[in-house]
């Protein structure tokens, strides 16, 4: 089995959260506020360049209002 490097991992995040975002037609300054974390960190979020802590991915799940099943299937993207 090929080994999955942290940063396709971490970017492929960015990737479905960004697209999810955009679905629910929110912003990233209207995202940010309702998910309590700051533009900028979304934005690292988005881009692959941070790695999001267990409660930060909570935070995201309840503001898109999706199951890590959900965000997290092939379907999503």
């Amino acid at each position: 089995m090929d080994e999955i490097k942290e940063e396709e991992i971490l970017k492929e995040f960015g990737k479905r959260l960004k697209k999810l975002r955009k679905a629910k037609k929110l912003s990233i300054r209207n995202f940010a506020y309702a998910s309590e974390l700051s533009v900028s960190y979304v934005q690292k979020l988005e881009e692959g360049a941070s790695n999001p802590s267990f409660t930060t991915l909570i935070k995201i799940l309840d503001t898109l209002n999706v199951e890590f099943s959900e965000f997290y299937s092939k379907k999503s993207l």
